[in-house]
Order: C-alpha cells, then structure tokens, then sequence
C-alpha cells in the first residue's frame, strides 16, 4: 500500500470516509428524506466529531460528508439523484488506497472512476466523465511516472477520483475550509446509519413502502 500524494493520512491516522453533493435541492427536502436534521455544532468532516454533517456550497451544491467509508455508494447516489444532479466520492487511505468518484442524475448513473493501488496504475473507468477528466488523468498519471512508477512509495492516481470529483462541484475533504454543521437522527425517524436503504428508499420512493395495516 503506498501513501496519498495530498497527505490525507495525516488525519487521525488516515481517512475511511465518503461525501456526496446534490445540486439544486432544497436541503430541508434532502435531510428530511435521509432522516436527518441538523445539531446546530460547527464540526470538523473526518475528525469523528460528527458521524456525519453538511455544509452548502456556491453553486447550489449540498455537500453531505460521512465518516463511513460505505455511505455514498451507488445506490445511495441514485437515490440522491432523484433531487437533482448527484456526485459521489469514496476514499481511504488506511487499507486498499481507494477512491472513487461519480455521477448521477434522474436515477441514472452518467460516470464513475475508481481507483485500488493494486496496481497502483489500476484505474476503472465507466460511462462519459466530464471533459476536465482527461486532463487530470494525465497529469497525476505523468506524476506517477515521475515519482517511480510502480516502485513510488506515493500513489497519484488515487488522487484522480478526488480531483475529477472537486473539479465537477468544486469540493475536495482535505483542502476545502468550509463550515459543516453535525447531522443527527431525526426524533422518530429511522436511523439513518443503522438502516441508511430503508429510510431514503421508502422516502423518496413511497409506491415501494412496505405497508402495516
């Protein structure tokens, strides 16, 4: 396992975390959805202060940060995208050196890249990923080949995912200085951490919920 090249492991001995932002919702409609509502506590994202918190964004993005690495997969991004257009970001650096970005809107999903040092050069790439990826790839790819290839002890293409993210929303966890708020579990809702599918699924999509009459 190499290290990230941004440094990411420096806190709190590495980062096991996700985010994703929505653009253009409501985010009373969001966290309602999600069971969530906000603690009033400005938090730090990936200190564990907060299991998990939101901040908003220029633009309109939502930027919802977990401090579960397993929070923002795909399906809770096809869920979010019901709100608007959706982006997603995975990313550790304390077993695998994973990340992973992507996109969706509508349901659908437009793109995903991801990354697993093994090969460190490992990078999985589906749908059309905006134009900007071609860019970063190339350059955290030529970096990698400046730093020693395969035998570098720093993995740059780990660092892909996180920057194509950053450059669709403008977010990126290790440099953004944002206020984030802590999010805790509505009184009456179903927790959101404990049984994250079940909550979102039958708020967002009702015709599904299983009925108890």
């Amino acid at each position: 396992m190499g290290k990230s090249a941004c440094g990411m492991g420096d806190l709190a001995g590495g980062w096991m975390c996700s985010w994703a932002a929505v653009r253009g919702a409501p985010k009373g409609e969001v966290l309602k959805a999600l069971g969530l509502v906000e603690t009033g506590e400005e938090v730090d994202p990936g200190s564990q202060s907060a299991a998990m918190s939101c901040t908003e964004l220029a633009g309109g993005w939502l930027v919802l940060f977990s401090d579960d690495f397993d929070w923002a997969d795909r399906g809770r991004v096809l869920e979010l995208s019901r709100f608007g257009l959706t982006v997603g970001c995975q990313f550790e650096d304390k077993v695998d050196m994973s990340s992973m970005a992507c996109a969706a809107e509508s349901g659908v999903e437009l793109w995903r890249v991801a990354h697993v040092n093994n090969p460190i050069y490992r990078l999985d790439v589906s749908g059309n990923p905006p134009t900007g990826f071609a860019m970063i790839r190339d350059r955290l790819i030529h970096e990698q080949d400046e730093a020693g290839g395969e035998k570098s002890a720093t993995d740059f293409v780990h660092e892909i995912p996180l920057e194509l993210a950053k450059d669709v929303c403008g977010y990126r966890a290790d440099e953004d200085e944002s206020v984030f708020v802590g999010l805790k579990r509505a009184l009456g809702s179903i927790d959101a951490e404990q049984s994250p599918r079940k909550g979102i699924f039958a708020r967002l999509f009702p015709q599904f919920a299983v009925r108890k009459d």
